[in-house]
């Protein structure tokens, strides 16, 4: 008996094609790009997957090859270098296109969330500074939920670009300049290895100077909101908590179960952020987790 099965012209998620992969075992899927196949078999693994760091791990795979400066392989592996580059711009069309689609939805406000920014950020004690909303996901969500809020003086920057605005493109990659293999992949003479390292895309605006112009008005302390903390922000990251003004950083975790959390993980995440000498201030600036709170309350 011949096998045959309709194939979807296209999937709405990773979970249906996985599921659809799952249930016909027999049919093989050609996935054009090595970068893509990996992600996909990553994908159902308890742990988020940080898209932006893998994409740095298979540059630094690709440049540990380029290192042995064997002749005949350079071909091959400028190939598998733009390949990368190529779908991982792919990735980033996508994403822009989802988003777009999810901003153009009525947006639901979540009173835990207007909540928490009334009484946590714009408190009475510092109603007279300005505060700083650095807003990482293209969206304009957080505007949404300041135009519930009267009479604070605020500012959102986005850092990482917005979206429908041709003035401040996305920016979607790598930024660990400390990171030693990417000190090593700059002397290179070949730029196909910095087309997604985020420093580049800073350029294109003025945001970051902005955002280091905010830092040098005085003593501030730093908010985290459903932020992963990761290394793929290392140097933002590291100049944000090592700045001498920063007196004090607050997380706001998420609650995976009534009792379990993830503030330990972010801590984790944190410590990577600063330097040796800067881990005895570390201790002393990050607020312990009796004194945190969830950004929203588990409701399960």
């Amino acid at each position: 008996m011949q096998y045959r099965t309709e194939l979807p012209k296209e999937f709405n998620s990773l979970k249906d094609f996985q599921d659809f992969r799952n249930l016909h075992k027999r049919i093989s899927f050609e996935i054009k790009y090595d970068f893509m196949s990996r992600l996909l078999n990553q994908y159902g693994s308890p742990n988020w997957i940080d898209i932006e760091s893998k994409y740095y791990e298979s540059l630094i795979s690709i440049y540990k090859e380029w290192k042995k400066e064997i002749p005949e392989s350079f071909g091959y592996l400028l190939k598998e270098l733009k390949d990368l580059n190529k779908c991982f711009n792919l990735i980033k069309e996508r994403l822009v296109e989802y988003l777009l689609i999810i901003e153009s939805e009525e947006v639901n406000l979540q009173e835990d969330i207007h909540n928490h920014l009334e009484r946590n950020v714009f408190t009475k004690k510092n109603v007279s500074y300005k505060t700083l909303f650095l807003n990482f996901n293209y969206t304009s969500t957080i505007e949404n939920y300041l135009q519930t809020i009267n009479g604070r003086e605020f500012e959102v920057n986005y850092i990482h670009g917005k979206l429908n605005d041709n003035n401040n493109p996305i920016i979607f990659g790598y930024g660990d300049e400390i990171d030693s293999y990417y000190q090593e992949i700059e002397r290179l003479n070949e730029n196909e290895f910095l087309q997604n390292i985020k420093s580049f895309g800073y350029f294109r605006t003025n945001n970051y100077q902005n955002f280091s112009r905010f830092l040098e008005q005085g003593k501030f302390q730093v908010h985290i909101m459903g932020h992963s903390c990761g290394l793929s922000d290392r140097i933002l990251i590291n100049s944000l908590v090592e700045n001498k003004y920063c007196f004090r950083i607050k997380i706001y975790y998420y609650l995976r179960t009534k009792h379990e959390n993830d503030y330990t993980e972010k801590t984790h995440e944190l410590s990577r952020h600063f330097s040796a000498t800067g881990k005895s201030r570390m201790r002393n600036i990050i607020i312990p987790e009796c004194d945190s709170v969830p950004l929203i309350k588990y409701n399960k």
